[in-house]
């Protein structure tokens, strides 16, 4: 199924619309566009250090934007960033007491086995 070419010469319009059919067997979900819209939101939020980090804080413990700034040691702007895309990829929930967001692991996103698969 891996067509290798030895003298490279890009494929025509036809050869790539029936590889990008071939793909959509090989992967059924990228029929389906709000699927894949999700999952390039999770592995967006997957993809950077400082996300992981905060990933591994609230497997710990629930932390509020304060506390997460002050272990991380990076700008609350920074950090706010990096939580929306995080909530995007439907990671991490919030939720507010009084003055406080508390930010926790969203319920059911599995994130325990990406992690475990990536990290070997």
């Amino acid at each position: 199924m891996n067509d290798m070419k030895t003298d490279w010469q890009p494929r025509t319009d036809d050869e790539m619309k029936k590889v990008i059919g071939q793909s959509l067997v090989v992967l059924p979900e990228l029929n389906d566009e709000d699927l894949v819209r999700n999952k390039a939101l999770l592995f967006k939020a997957l993809g950077d250090e400082t996300r992981l980090k905060i990933i591994g804080i609230l497997k710990i413990q629930e932390s509020c934007l304060c506390e997460l700034v002050s272990g991380l040691g990076i700008p609350s702007s920074t950090l706010t960033h990096h939580l929306q895309i995080l909530e995007r990829g439907g990671i991490i929930q919030s939720r507010k007491e009084k003055k406080f967001t508390i930010f926790s692991l969203s319920t059911g996103s599995n994130i325990d086995m990406y992690l475990e698969q990536t990290g070997k």
